[in-house]
């Protein structure tokens, strides 16, 4: 653990027990929502995050899947519900900066109706192709990509994810014309690129690991900074000859706005915390998730700084959702 965090954690795990011994938080059983179906990475995240939060919290931290809408059903429920401490979103890019563009009548407002409590986890996207697909690095995947306009296409969890968002900025930066699929959800979009439906992919690396491992999926470059454990000889898309395609897929949690700021503070510690357990770093890792630890302040201030630039995307794809 780096100095400045140990010095933060300790700050504030020393105001907790004053405040707790006042408000007697938590009392009872934390919701824990998360918008996404159960057994992806998002959902290994939040149980995985979860298990740790229970035992250092001392009450149960329910895992409460709401999936729908591009994550926006469960992302809604977090906003309505009381700030009271016991109701938290596991926050994703889609709901809290990408479906304001995309949506005409967004339920919520991602900067108003909540406060961010915590960064969790980069999930970086993996930009991989069907073996058929005679491309061995991005160099070779853009010229016959240039080659065979309107030829390729290209599966995602569905309008508006991330992964769309990669499909749709990939177009605009090369000169090419991949086409969209969209599907309900990332594993049939994996399944119909491994069988050859599809012939490319900007796929999390949990829904692409074992694929790739197999050799039936062709690794071509990772939307990160840095090179992931998992695959030390797949270079950064950077790396690969594509600057600047800032592709960010994470997790992390909010509350709904006007929770106190002591419990906000006191749920930040625990994230830290759990993040720093050498098994649970472990688990993440496994499955393709960067544990990546953000304080409340300046996961607010990620948050603004992101927003500007989903939104030319969205804008400059011209990516609706009705």
């Amino acid at each position: 653990m780096k100095f400045g965090k140990i010095v933060y954690a300790l700050l504030v795990c020393a105001c907790i027990p004053a405040w707790a011994a006042d408000t007697d938080w938590p009392s009872r059983p934390i919701r824990f929502v998360e918008p996404y179906a159960p057994g992806g990475a998002a959902d290994i995240t939040a149980r995985t995050l979860s298990q740790h939060l229970t035992a250092s919290l001392g009450q149960t931290v329910i895992i409460d899947n709401k999936t729908g809408a591009g994550g926006n059903i469960g992302t809604d429920i977090v906003a309505k519900s009381a700030p009271d401490g016991y109701t938290m979103l596991l926050a994703y890019t889609g709901p809290m900066l990408i479906n304001q563009y995309l949506y005409q009548n967004l339920p919520f407002d991602p900067a108003r109706d909540f406060v961010p409590v915590a960064m969790v986890a980069d999930a970086p996207l993996i930009l991989v192709v069907h073996p058929s697909v005679p491309a061995t690095d991005l160099t070779s995947l853009i010229a016959y990509a240039r080659e065979n306009p309107g030829k390729l296409f290209y599966g995602s969890s569905g309008t508006g994810g991330a992964d769309h968002l990669a499909g749709e900025l990939f177009n605009l930066r090369t000169g090419t014309k991949i086409v969209h699929v969209p599907y309900k959800g990332g594993a049939p979009a994996v399944l119909d690129l491994v069988a050859g439906r599809t012939q490319i992919e900007f796929v999390t690396i949990p829904g692409g690991l074992a694929h790739i491992r197999s050799g039936r999926l062709r690794p071509i470059a990772i939307l990160s900074k840095q090179r992931f454990e998992l695959f030390p000889e797949v270079p950064t898309i950077e790396e690969a000859g594509l600057v600047d395609f800032d592709i960010n897929n994470w997790y992390g949690l909010a509350m709904p706005a006007g929770t106190p700021a002591p419990i906000v503070e006191t749920m930040n510690a625990a994230v830290l915390a759990a993040l720093e357990k050498p098994e649970l770093r472990a688990r993440l890792l496994e499955v393709g998730v960067v544990p990546s630890w953000k304080s409340s302040a300046d996961f607010a201030d990620f948050l603004k700084r992101e927003a500007p630039k989903w939104e030319n995307i969205v804008r400059a794809s011209g990516a609706k959702v009705e």
